[in-house]
């Protein structure tokens, strides 16, 4: 008996010892839970500014937050809306945290493209303590037209979808020739004049438009009048393009560029904008009349005053800027179908790459849809054009294949013109891309379809190319397979 009292209380004594333990584990995680010193903090953020609501349009895409906060914070989406995919649902403090820097967290909203839903919508909160924000998130279709009834920018370029270049023709230029001779201007790059065969030639292949560079420098008196049996040829080639049910991109093309005398330079642009204002009143004014078929594009590609292809000279960005403002302004000031006409601006040097998109603003418009952005892509060097490592003397058994890749390079690329134009709210035009005709036409065609096809889906994004694939004389497809593959990846 003696034993077995000892025995229940050593197992007591032992109890007793051990709840006390059992007991600081289990309240260990909210005894040592940080708590703020102050109100709880709670911000979120968009590029430094407070954000409430968010609009991914029809393919979706990404949108970085940025939350800071002095407490534990998750957060939550409202429907399970299974649309929207979080990067994070939850988190500790991100400042005022001992021992630790103050670090915000970055919050990636990805919203999957829209489908054939008219539109659809969700909330989401974000709770820390007793503090709380909310973002709505939207998607919705476009308009297929304006109150006017006049079509949106963003279907002209689903409906352009691929097209070519009337290349080295109206945009060449030159000084061996008598300047009031228009068919020596035209054919002084070695190409043919422009026909209205061509244009059917190139409707009846599937393509759906054609770019018109036009070079309107030679062809201004010392009055920047621009001479008008030029401007007459100049609509009778825009003509052509629109009576052969396309659609036509007219542009100012080498008065800017290497040489040209429209430049980015800040410094100068109260001395040439005049001139540029003056030149696209004369166009808009003589095309008013035409319909949305066809649209205007401000500049080419524009360089500073030294014409650099890497990063302008100060001022050259923001110049850039002025001058798409300068366009969209004397465009629409121009009135009547001017007022809604789809209009193209490009960056510093048409370039694709993230600094040269970060540093482009979009023009304030008045009439609202009506704006694409233009750039152009040559990527893969040595694929799409000649350089150090493709020559014309390259031997046959030596010219690139398509590859992985060059597929992973172009497509890091597109992705960039993808994210802007979802960011943004809009079109993006790749108004140049090429490929080398002395490659083998079934990679070059494997090129095409991968240059259309890759954006399906995720931006809005239409393609030039930039070279023959119609011949000028006969009106005879040279590369059918090179064709189809632009079609192909389009539909």
């Amino acid at each position: 008996m003696r034993y077995q009292l000892t025995s229940i209380n050593r197992l007591m004594l032992f109890i007793s010892l051990l709840l006390p333990s059992i007991g600081l584990v289990s309240c260990s995680d909210d005894d040592d839970k940080f708590v703020p010193d102050g109100p709880v903090e709670l911000t979120v953020t968009r590029d430094g500014a407070a954000v409430t609501a968010l609009d991914f349009g029809t393919y979706g895409g990404n949108v970085l937050l940025t939350l800071e906060t002095n407490a534990y914070w998750d957060i939550t989406v409202s429907d399970n809306a299974d649309w929207l995919v979080l990067s994070n649902r939850s988190g500790d403090p991100t400042m005022g945290m001992p021992d630790k820097e103050d670090t915000p967290r970055y919050i990636k909203l990805t919203a999957k493209p829209l489908g054939s839903e008219p539109t659809r919508s969700c909330t989401v909160t974000f709770r820390a303590a007793d503090e709380v924000k909310t973002v709505t998130v939207t998607q919705t279709q476009p308009a297929n037209a304006d109150e006017s009834g006049w079509e949106t920018a963003y279907v002209a370029n689903r409906n352009m979808g691929v097209g070519v270049n009337l290349w080295n023709t109206l945009d060449a230029v030159g000084d061996w020739f008598d300047p009031d001779d228009i068919e020596a201007w035209e054919t002084c790059w070695g190409q043919p004049l422009a026909k209205q065969e061509w244009f059917d030639a190139v409707a009846a292949s599937g393509f759906k438009a054609v770019r018109v560079p036009v070079s309107w420098g030679g062809h201004m008196d010392e009055n920047d009048i621009v001479k008008e049996p030029w401007m007459n040829r100049v609509e009778e080639v825009v003509n052509y393009a629109l009576n052969a049910g396309l659609y036509c991109i007219l542009n100012v093309h080498h008065d800017t560029g290497d040489g040209g005398w429209i430049q980015a330079d800040k410094d100068k642009f109260d001395d040439i904008s005049p001139r540029f204002i003056k030149l696209w009143k004369q166009i808009a004014e003589r095309f008013n009349k035409y319909d949305h078929k066809l649209l205007f594009e401000g500049y080419n590609e524009m360089l500073d005053s030294q014409n650099s292809w890497v990063e302008p000279m100060e001022g050259g960005y923001e110049a850039i800027n002025m001058y798409a403002q300068t366009f969209v302004n004397t465009v629409r000031a121009t009135g009547g179908n001017n007022l809604h006409r789809n209009l193209i601006v490009n960056t510093y040097g048409a370039g694709g790459s993230a600094t040269r998109l970060d540093n482009f603003v979009l023009p304030q418009d008045n009439i609202p849809g009506h704006i694409m952005l233009q750039v152009h892509n040559y990527t893969p060097a040595g694929f799409s054009n000649l350089d150090g490592s493709l020559t014309e003397d390259t031997p046959e058994e030596e010219l690139p294949l398509w590859t992985r890749d060059f597929e992973k390079l172009l497509g890091s690329e597109l992705d960039l013109l993808i994210e802007f134009s979802n960011t943004n709210g809009v079109p993006v035009v790749i108004g140049e891309c090429g490929a080398y005709e002395r490659i083998k036409e079934e990679e070059r065609a494997k090129f095409a379809e991968f240059i259309t096809c890759y954006p399906k889906g995720k931006g809005n994004i239409s393609v030039f190319f930039w070279g023959q694939v119609i011949d000028r004389n006969t009106c005879e497809e040279l590369y059918p397979l090179f064709i189809d593959g632009f079609l192909k990846g389009l539909n």
